[in-house]
């Protein structure tokens, strides 16, 4: 009986969140002493205490000189301009795996060695793990599959220079007999 008692007395002080200085606590919290402050202390409302401040404080990315007034703006501002971008040449990116992307592809020595030798270029989906030989079988798998947008692709893609693009003269060895028949004085 007695336990059915306490149930109705629990039932009885009803549900939801309670104050500390509720009676239910009480017993507990005077043999515990939990609550009990000894000391001095400033208790202050903490959104007069922000309105009353007009304190701005600068972005902590080198370069960047904007300044805000509130932690929201600040995380804001970094979401938008500087968590995915690429500290060699800055470019802005929309997510880390197009910025590991970006730096692999541009900036790394070693996989521009090795995409000579097998498939290296990831696709742009993170979830898909084809790898291609260059970024144009990449641009057309995610054409073709993933129905990437034209706008997408030329936007992450590299700006190529034209001059690459130019065929040049075979790079066959000189003709040696040509150029013994010439003018020219051997020692």
């Amino acid at each position: 009986m007695a336990s059915i008692e306490k149930l109705q007395h629990l039932l009885d002080r009803g549900k939801g969140h309670k104050n500390m200085d509720d009676v239910i606590f009480k017993k507990i919290d005077d043999s515990l002493r939990i609550y009990n402050r000894v000391g001095l202390f400033d208790i202050f409302d903490k959104s007069q205490n922000e309105s009353d401040t007009s304190d701005t404080f600068l972005c902590n990315v080198d370069g960047c000189s904007s300044t805000f007034t509130s932690m929201a703006d600040y995380d804001l501002h970094y979401n938008s301009n500087h968590r995915y971008t690429c500290t060699y040449c800055r470019k802005l990116l929309q997510s880390a795996h197009l910025l590991d992307l970006h730096i692999s592809e541009l900036h790394d020595n070693f996989f521009k060695a090795s995409s000579a030798k097998k498939p290296m270029f990831k696709c742009f989906i993170e979830t898909c793990e084809t790898l291609f030989w260059n970024s144009e079988e990449r641009d057309t798998h995610c054409k073709d599959i993933h129905k990437m947008s034209k706008n997408f692709l030329q936007h992450y893609g590299i700006k190529k220079n034209k001059k690459k693009n130019k065929k040049t003269k075979n790079n066959e060895p000189p003709n040696l007999e040509a150029m013994l028949s010439s003018n020219m004085v051997i020692d």
